[in-house]
């Protein structure tokens, strides 16, 4: 479903043909269209989520990167911390793979670079340095040998149990720096590696994590209250330069007062949940408004319908001409007579019986998504090291 469909039905809806001279520009009907998905955005907002460094003895952080800059944060909805079980993670693969060029076809002729990443049941490891090698003529194959083996346990193996269970092997293309997926080898002990694949089967391909994720998921989830845009005392304007409020939570500054223009959000941590080093993370839920553009949606299709209720009713209420110019005519011999006046009061009403229509429709789905979720209900306290009870 994309935006061109969406248009199409409104149309049909509106029995407002596309040819010839139709009454709604398509830009008119873009603009109700807009308007629907941002009133369904307030009552079933697109929820994505991205994972965030936590900093040294820091509560503040700036607003999560959005998946997409086109549909910036609109709020918050949780914050998971921490992530993972602390000291359950592997570290990065500390040496590159040896590269050789050796004879065969495949590759393209020039510069290429590798890198190698773990992978446990939680998430991979950020990755290895990078090795390189230049192909030539005829030497159009590489092959990759001493590939970083994981250690049969993570950094502090009495805290959780987890084993790496296959590693990930990236690669640029030709003379490029960006490196993709090439391959997955499922298992923690092969050394050696040959590589034929063109640069197009890299095409679309991930890249490697920035963040460490191969520790133990905490089970149950831990989930932190916060201030949203709260700037209370360890903001930006508190901190030292080269605090906390960079990007995603790198150390930066932020250049302007926290919660203005960089919106921020604070966790409510006791001294003892604050975090000691970089090794955690914090998985931050927070909501945008849906995509319906030429690219594709992220509305589902069981809410199409509602999009198009909204869309036709905004578009009929914009719409001014029977408004604007009718007229009641009879004339001196009483024989005929021509009363258009009554067009306004029936197109208004069904206006309003569209808007109301999809008013019901917003109803019934907030009251689905409510039914969906659970709410969190305290009594009383909550002691302070509650989670490690």
């Amino acid at each position: 479903m994309i935006l061109s469909d969406i248009e199409g039905y409104v149309r049909q809806d509106l029995f407002d043909p596309s040819g010839g001279t139709p009454r709604w520009a398509t830009s008119d009907l873009d603009r109700g269209i807009d308007k629907a998905v941002e009133v369904y955005t307030m009552y079933y907002p697109n929820i994505a989520w991205t994972d965030m460094q936590m900093q040294p003895y820091q509560r503040t952080y700036p607003y999560p990167t959005s998946w997409n800059a086109a549909y910036p944060v609109l709020w918050l909805e949780r914050v998971l911390y921490p992530l993972q079980v602390y000291g359950s993670y592997f570290t990065a693969p500390s040496a590159a793979p040896t590269c050789s060029a050796v004879s065969g076809a495949g590759l393209s002729i020039g510069v290429y670079q590798y890198a190698v990443t773990f992978v446990t049941q939680g998430g991979e490891t950020p990755a290895s340095p990078v090795g390189s090698v230049t192909t030539s003529s005829g030497n159009q194959k590489v092959t990759l040998s001493a590939l970083p083996i994981a250690p049969s346990a993570p950094a502090n193996p009495g805290i959780a149990t987890n084993t790496v269970i296959g590693r990930n092997i990236y690669r640029t293309l030709v003379g490029g720096s960006t490196l993709y997926l090439l391959t997955t080898i499922a298992d923690n002990t092969t050394a050696t590696y040959s590589d034929t694949a063109s640069d197009s089967t890299l095409s679309g391909q991930p890249q490697p994590p920035t963040l460490n994720t191969s520790g133990v998921m905490t089970w149950p989830p831990i989930e932190v209250a916060f201030s949203e845009y709260s700037n209370l005392y360890d903001s930006t304007n508190a901190l030292a330069a080269g605090g906390n409020m960079g990007a995603m939570g790198n150390v930066g500054r932020g250049g302007t007062q926290v919660g203005t223009t960089t919106p921020s959000f604070t966790l409510q941590l006791s001294p003892a949940q604050l975090p000691k080093d970089t090794t955690l993370l914090m998985r931050v839920f927070y909501a945008t408004k849906h995509q319906l553009d030429a690219n594709g949606s992220t509305i589902p299709e069981v809410h199409r319908d509602v999009i198009v209720l909204g869309a036709c009713a905004y578009c009929m209420q914009a719409y001014q001409v029977p408004t604007n110019d009718n007229f009641d005519f009879q004339d001196g011999g009483l024989r005929d007579r021509v009363d258009d006046t009554k067009i306004p009061a029936a197109w208004l009403q069904a206006s309003k019986n569209r808007m109301e229509q999809f008013e019901k429709r917003l109803t019934e789905i907030k009251r689905d998504r409510d039914y969906a979720s659970s709410s969190r209900a305290h009594w009383g306290d909550i002691a302070v090291r509650y989670n490690r009870l």
